[in-house]
C-alpha cells in the first residue's frame, strides 16, 4: 500500500500547479483516454493543445481557464516530465473509478484518491465476507447473490484499476 501512497501523494502535488478550472479541464479532456506507457508525460501537452484548437473557447467558458496560462504551465512554467506523467496518470485515474463526472469535487478536493477507493473496496470485501460467513451455515439465497452483486462490484472496480 506504500507504493499506492506515494504514486498518489505526487499526483496531488502535481495537480495543485493548476487551478481548479485547469484541473477540471485536464480530466474532462482525458475522459476515454488510453494512455500509452511508452510515451507517458508526452499526451498532456498534445491533448491539451489539441482540445483548444478543436473546440475553441469551449473549455474557456465552461472551466474558466486560460488557453496561454494553461500552455505556458505545461510547457515552459511549472511541470517537469515527472510531474507531467503523475498529471495525466492523475487525470486518466478519475475515469478509471468513475463512469460520470459526480464525483468530480470529491476528485479534485484530494477526499477521492485511489488510496480511498482501495480502502472503500477493502470495506466492501470485509463486508461481503461477514455476509457470506452468516450464511454458510444455512442457505439462503438471496443473501448469497446479494453479496455476489457486491463481490463482482468491487472486482470491476479494481481491474478498472489496473
Amino acid at each position: 500500500m506504500q507504493i499506492i501512497t506515494v504514486i498518489s501523494q505526487a499526483c496531488d502535488m502535481a495537480r495543485r500547479k493548476f487551478t481548479r478550472g485547469e484541473q477540471s479541464m485536464l480530466i474532462d479532456i482525458f475522459n476515454g483516454t488510453a494512455l500509452t506507457p511508452g510515451i507517458l508525460g508526452q499526451h498532456l501537452a498534445a491533448q491539451i493543445e489539441d482540445s483548444f484548437r478543436l473546440y475553441p473557447g469551449i473549455y474557456e467558458e465552461k472551466w474558466g481557464v486560460n488557453e496561454k496560462e494553461m500552455i505556458d504551465k505545461i510547457k515552459i512554467i511549472s511541470l517537469d516530465p515527472v510531474s507531467a506523467v503523475f498529471l495525466e496518470l492523475w487525470a486518466v485515474g478519475f475515469w478509471a473509478v468513475n463512469q460520470d463526472a459526480g464525483d468530480l469535487e470529491n476528485y479534485l478536493s484530494g477526499k477521492l484518491t485511489l488510496s480511498t477507493r482501495i480502502e472503500e473496496l477493502i470495506g466492501m470485501l470485509d463486508s461481503i465476507s461477514e455476509r457470506l460467513e452468516q450464511t454458510k451455515n444455512s442457505f439462503k439465497s438471496a443473501a448469497v447473490a446479494e453479496a455476489r452483486s457486491e463481490a463482482e462490484k468491487a472486482k470491476e472496480i479494481l481491474e478498472g484499476m489496473i
